[in-house]
C-alpha cells in the first residue's frame, strides 16, 4: 500500500453533518470560515488542480512515495514551522514551501461576504463567471442571494452542487444554478451584480477538462480576444443597468493580468473603483517574516489583493 492510499481519509476528512451544521451556524453569526465544510466538498477538487509552483498538482505528488519521503524530510528541517502528523506536515508543504507542487487557494469567504454586502441586497441575483472552490457560492446562497455560476471543471460543478444540496437540506437559502463551461460561452441570464476572481492564464489549472479556458486557448494574446474578450461582452449583456461588477485578479512576472483585464473592462464598463480584498483566510496575527517567506523567498504573502469596480451605465 502507498502512502497516500495508507493516508487518504485522514488527507481528504469528511465530518458528520452535525459538525458541518454547526460550522454554518457559526458563520452565518461571524464567528468562523466554515474550514471543515469546504475541506469536505473541495479539498480533493483543490488538490487535483496544480498550482503556480512545480509541474504536477498535489494530488498526483503525494502518489508517489519517493517525493512524500522528500518531503517529510524537508519538515523535519523546519521543525519551527511544521508540525502535526504526517498528512498534515504534506499538506502544509503544498500550500506554503512546495516547488514540487503547489495548492491553489480557496478565496475567503469573509472577504466574499464583504463584497456582497457592500453591493448587494438580499434576494439579488450574483452571476460569478469562474465559479471557485465554493466560497462565493456560499457567501451568496447564506445570506439570502441568489447564485448563477459558470464554471469549465465538471468535477468541481458536481461538488458546488452537492455542497448546495447540503445546505438547502438544513437551511433557509437563495436559489443556485451552475453551467459546467467557461464564461466565454453565452447563456440567457440575468443578474444584478457580477463577482469573481478568474483564472490567471497558465499560472493554474484547475483540472483537465476540455472546457478550460487555457487549454482552449494556449497563446496568452488568443486567451485574451478568445476568453477574457467574450466573458466581459457577456458580463455586460447579463447585469442591469446600474449594476456593479467587481473583478480580483493580480498580475504576474509572465502576464499584466490585472492591467489586460481592466484595459478590456474600460471598453464596455465604467471606471468605479479600486478595493483592496484580504486574501488570508485566518482571523489571527500573520507571522513577521521580515518581509520574506519563511523559505527566504521575498513575497507580501498575498495577505492583499486589488480588485477593480466597474459599473453599467
Amino acid at each position: 500500500m502507498t502512502w497516500f492510499e495508507d493516508n487518504r481519509e485522514r488527507i481528504y476528512r469528511k465530518y458528520e453533518d452535525s459538525v458541518m451544521i454547526n460550522e454554518v451556524q457559526n458563520y452565518i453569526s461571524g464567528k468562523n470560515m466554515m474550514r471543515k465544510t469546504f475541506a469536505h466538498f473541495f479539498d480533493e477538487v483543490i488538490y487535483k488542480s496544480r498550482g503556480a509552483r512545480g509541474n504536477m498538482t498535489p494530488h498526483n505528488a503525494m502518489q508517489d512515495d519517493e517525493i512524500i519521503k522528500r518531503i517529510l524530510e524537508f519538515t523535519k528541517l523546519k521543525s519551527n514551522f511544521y508540525s502535526g502528523d504526517e498528512p498534515r506536515l504534506v499538506k502544509t508543504f503544498f500550500r506554503n514551501a512546495g516547488k514540487i507542487a503547489q495548492k491553489v487557494a480557496n478565496f475567503p469567504i469573509k472577504q466574499a461576504t464583504e463584497i456582497y454586502k457592500k453591493y448587494t441586497k438580499v434576494g439579488d441575483t450574483i452571476y460569478d463567471p469562474s465559479c471557485g472552490f465554493g466560497s462565493r457560492m456560499s457567501a451568496c446562497i447564506l445570506n439570502g442571494r441568489n447564485y448563477i455560476g459558470t464554471d469549465p471543471y465538471i468535477e468541481l460543478c458536481k461538488k458546488l452542487d452537492e455542497c448546495a444540496e447540503f445546505y438547502k437540506k438544513h437551511f433557509d437559502i437563495g436559489d443556485w444554478k451552475i453551467y459546467q463551461h467557461g464564461s466565454e460561452i453565452t447563456e440567457n441570464i440575468k443578474t444584478d451584480f457580477i463577482f469573481t476572481s478568474p483564472p490567471y492564464f497558465d499560472l493554474e489549472l484547475y483540472g483537465n477538462d476540455d472546457g478550460q479556458s487555457v487549454i482552449k486557448f494556449p497563446d496568452y494574446d488568443e486567451w485574451l480576444k478568445g476568453y477574457v474578450k467574450p466573458t466581459v461582452i457577456n458580463c455586460k449583456n447579463y447585469l442591469k443597468d446600474n449594476g456593479y461588477i467587481v473583478i480580483n485578479c493580480k498580475s504576474n512576472k509572465k502576464h499584466k493580468l490585472f492591467e489586460d483585464w481592466e484595459d478590456i473592462m474600460l471598453e464596455h464598463f465604467t471606471f468605479v473603483e479600486y478595493t483592496d480584498i484580504k486574501t488570508t483566510h485566518s482571523g489571527k496575527v500573520e507571522r513577521d517574516y521580515k518581509g520574506k517567506h519563511y523559505t527566504g523567498a521575498n513575497t507580501d504573502f498575498g495577505f492583499k489583493e486589488k480588485a477593480m469596480v466597474f459599473i453599467k451605465d
